[in-house]
């Protein structure tokens, strides 16, 4: 026999179950085995410590002791009041619907959470879709004599990049007034901004961003309104550009000293 499998009897073996044939092997591997006689006498003497160890004492008054500790608890429930099915109801339903409750609060928080981030963003679609419904609404659009046209034809090789600024716009006259000859305007007065705006096919646009703020806050406040006036940008049709684009807006209040533009 191996000595791992030897050790597996080895309970049997001092408990004295072993078969006969069982028990001549293990004690053939024992006499040539000296660890595993030495694992065995270790065995032994765990046993025999294990035996000689004292027994604890059962108190005498133990039986006693728990009838009087059950017939207490059975007065106690004798003389407790009886409970309304209400809050009988109440203390039966209140484990099965906390978790529930706490996941509808967890829920409505998380709710308001997203929908606080995500409200920038419905003001801007909301205002998008203003300003295209006003210019639907207000501008029948322009016809094929128009001068926007020959303005937008000039400028193909660039609008795919840059939209057209619509000349009649109230954006292109707010730009058209921050520029002003030098006897007019002091040089302290000049400001600059750099936003960023989303065009639409229509040619109207919305804020998307400041990226440099002017020193004047209503120079921004002024920007702004002009977009919300009307279209600020030719249509995309006549831009032959995509019906919406991102760009780069920048305006400069800047003193010039003549006016021939």
């Amino acid at each position: 026999m191996l000595c791992e499998e030897t050790r597996s009897f080895f309970s049997m073996y001092l408990d004295d179950v072993a078969s006969l044939p069982l028990r001549a092997a293990i004690d053939k591997h024992l006499s040539a085995c000296p660890v595993c006689r030495a694992q065995l006498s270790e065995l032994r003497s765990v046993r025999q410590g294990l035996r000689a160890l004292s027994r604890p004492v059962v108190p005498q008054d133990l039986a006693a002791s728990i009838c009087e500790a059950v017939t207490i608890e059975a007065e106690a429930r004798r003389l407790q009041p009886r409970l309304s099915v209400s809050v009988r109801m109440a203390q039966w339903l209140q484990p099965k619907l906390m978790p529930y409750t706490v996941g509808s609060f967890a829920s409505v928080i998380l709710f308001a959470c997203m929908f606080t981030a995500l409200l920038p963003h419905f003001v801007a679609l909301h205002e998008a879709t203003r300003q295209i419904n006003s210019f639907y609404l207000s501008a029948p659009g322009p016809s094929i004599y128009d001068p926007v046209q020959d303005y937008a034809t000039s400028r193909a090789p660039f609008s795919a990049q840059s939209p057209s600024l619509n000349p009649g716009g109230a954006l292109a006259a707010l730009t058209h007034s921050y520029a002003r000859r030098q006897d007019a305007v002091p040089d302290e007065e000049a400001d600059d901004m750099v936003v960023v705006a989303d065009v639409f096919s229509n040619g109207s646009a919305s804020l998307a961003g400041v990226v440099h703020p002017p020193r004047d806050r209503q120079m921004l406040a002024d920007f702004e309104a002009a977009l919300r006036r009307d279209a600020a940008f030719v249509p995309a049709a006549f831009d032959r550009r995509p019906d919406t684009m991102r760009v780069v807006f920048t305006v400069q209040k800047v003193d010039v000293r003549e006016r021939n533009f």
